[in-house]
């Protein structure tokens, strides 16, 4: 499932899917825990292969501006 470029919607939705929390209201100012965090990780890791692990300070990356910041900085997202 390699692609060249995610639109932020499609990783809203990827994360959304992953959290599945019923009290998330804003995913812009959501935390996600460590379990999820590192499922957003791996499946981004089957999008993009080799190319998240590599991405410095990722595991500190737990909302959803920081990991759209980096990843938008790799030229892996974009916004359309």
């Amino acid at each position: 499932m390699v692609q060249n470029n995610m639109k932020k919607k499609e990783l809203e939705k990827l994360i959304i899917r992953i959290i599945n929390d019923d009290e998330l209201k804003d995913l812009k100012t959501y935390e996600w825990d460590s379990l999820a965090h590192l499922s957003i990780l791996m499946e981004l890791d089957k999008i993009y292969p080799d190319k998240i692990t590599s991405i410095e300070n990722i595991a500190e990356m737990n909302n959803f501006f920081k990991l759209e910041k980096a990843l938008r900085s790799r030229k892996l997202i974009s916004e359309n």
